[in-house]
């Protein structure tokens, strides 16, 4: 284990000495803090594309989607498949007015300041109601990446997961700071090749050494591949079909994936942008379950199968098939998926604490604009230690925290920005009724009735934010002239 741990920590050692390089030479490029928060919408195709996947596949899926493979089958097909798709409904029907949008609506800079502009709100109400939300679920997020963070390290080196989470936050919190967007931007694509890397090196190796696949992942059953049955053969239940959708309209209010589409170059790259974009998360989406299928029969074939723990599968079978040197590159294949995602978040949390908080906001615009993004990197640390906490005290699995912040985030903002986009007449008091309701719904799904356990929160969360946002909406005058008049501006009738 020790000559394990030698070889693993030098791969860490020139992979973070990577990350951190990227995000000193991006530092000389931050002047202004739409530098800081969305790169001066400098963003290219490939940048754009695979910095937006990347940062949506977290430490859940990097280590979920094997694990619900690897324990529930086939069924597993149906949640990867709801992501893949919430994410190319996501590309096609808002990146290109989002970003068009936001730019008109004063050079946006997050979608709390937009959807303030976009409804003339002069009280600062809504654009106040839009931060505290994103922070709240900004900081759930956080921390399961910090937990996938410490389970990687406790299973690598036997880190306690105290020690483990800090780690984690140090390492990520570390170039992000430095950095800001276009360092988180350009390591984000740097990190999707290391995952794609590793998610097609594993999947080869468990399939040659299983000398039957097939026949070992069915010795169980041959209804385990069965994507109409549960691993026990069972047909799947009404409760798992109805949370599935969820899982696919979480993407559309996946807030540190829009601001890819706002700082994206040119909005004539986005077609380009969102096929790479797609690809390269399809690619993960179908070999992350072939990871979990094929450990199976790899796995017993070791003798190793019953001690295997589902969420810490990508870890055994790195350990049990792979020379140190080549585990530690699929390692950092985790890493990346802790870091693509955390400094996203961490990034996106600290932007919408110094714009857009009320208590904030009048602070950070009296100060020159140097001292606006040190003021940025100090939230950045203040909230990465408020998530570091929660994971500590309240240790949930992976899956739980992010099924939560995704699934919360998703309700409260997806339907209020596609309507914001697409809705002529919707206006800020079923802008704030979509939110609220959306937020709400999931927080007492979540924690009164099992959450995840029974429905993904974002199902019913997105439903009730959509009624709940056509009812305001309709039950209140129309917006002002001003407010249709920019609509018209960005959306001329054809």
């Amino acid at each position: 284990m020790a000559f394990l741990n030698v070889w693993v920590l030098s791969v860490f050692g020139v992979y973070f000495a990577v990350l951190i390089g990227i995000a000193v030479a991006r530092a000389r490029q931050m002047r202004e803090m739409q530098d800081y928060v969305l790169g001066s919408r400098r963003l290219s195709a490939l940048t754009s594309a695979l910095s937006a996947s990347s940062s949506a596949v977290s430490s859940g899926s990097m280590l979920v989607v094997p694990a619900l493979a690897f324990a529930d089958g086939g069924m597993t097909l149906w949640l990867a498949g709801s992501v893949f798709i919430g994410s190319v409904f996501s590309w096609t029907v808002m990146a290109r007015r989002l970003r068009r949008y936001t730019y008109a609506a004063d050079n946006s800079l997050t979608i709390s300041e937009f959807l303030e502009k976009r409804f003339e709100d002069r009280t600062g109400l809504l654009r106040s109601l839009v931060a505290l939300v994103t922070l709240f679920f900004v900081i759930i997020y956080i921390s399961s990446g910090l937990v996938g963070g410490s389970k990687l390290l406790q299973t690598t080196f036997g880190l306690e997961p105290a020690a483990g989470i800090v780690v984690t936050l140090a390492a990520v919190a570390s170039y992000t700071f430095v950095g800001g967007f276009l360092a988180v931007s350009r390591t984000d694509v740097f990190q999707s090749l290391i995952m794609l890397a590793s998610f097609t090196i594993i999947p080869a190796m468990l399939l040659q050494v299983a000398e039957n696949p097939l026949t070992g992942v069915l010795a169980g059953g041959s209804d385990f591949l069965n994507p109409l049955n549960d691993a026990e053969g069972n047909a799947l239940s009404w409760v798992y079909v109805a949370g599935l959708p969820g899982w696919g309209v979480a993407a559309l209010g996946s807030l540190r994936v829009l601001q890819r589409y706002m700082a994206i170059e040119d909005e004539a790259k986005i077609p380009a942008s969102r096929n790479i974009g797609v690809a390269w998360l399809f690619l993960i989406s179908v070999l992350g379950l072939v990871i979990g299928w094929a450990a199976r029969p790899a796995l017993e074939q070791v003798g190793m199968l019953a001690a295997a723990d589902p969420e810490k599968v990508y870890f055994v079978v790195t350990e049990a098939f792979f020379h140190p040197l080549v585990a530690g590159v699929l390692l950092c294949g985790v890493v990346a998926a802790v870091m693509s995602t955390a400094d996203s978040q961490l990034l996106l949390g600290s932007a919408v604490a110094a714009d857009d908080l009320p208590w904030l906001r009048r602070f950070t615009y009296s100060i020159r604009t140097g001292s606006r993004i040190w003021l940025g990197r100090g939230l950045l640390v203040v909230i990465g230690l408020v998530a570091a906490v929660i994971a500590l005290t309240q240790p949930d699995s992976i899956f739980d925290l992010v099924a939560y912040a995704f699934g919360g985030m998703g309700a409260a903002f997806g339907p209020c920005i596609i309507m914001s986009l697409y809705w002529r007449r919707f206006n800020y008091l079923g802008a704030v009724a979509s939110i609220v309701t959306g937020a709400v719904i999931c927080s007492i799904w979540e924690f009164t009735s099992g959450g995840v356990m029974d429905v993904m929160v974002a199902t019913p969360g997105f439903i009730g934010a959509a009624a709940a946002g056509v009812l305001a909406t309709l039950a209140t005058p129309p917006p002002s002239r001003a407010v249709v008049e920019l609509f018209d501006e960005v959306n001329p009738p054809r």
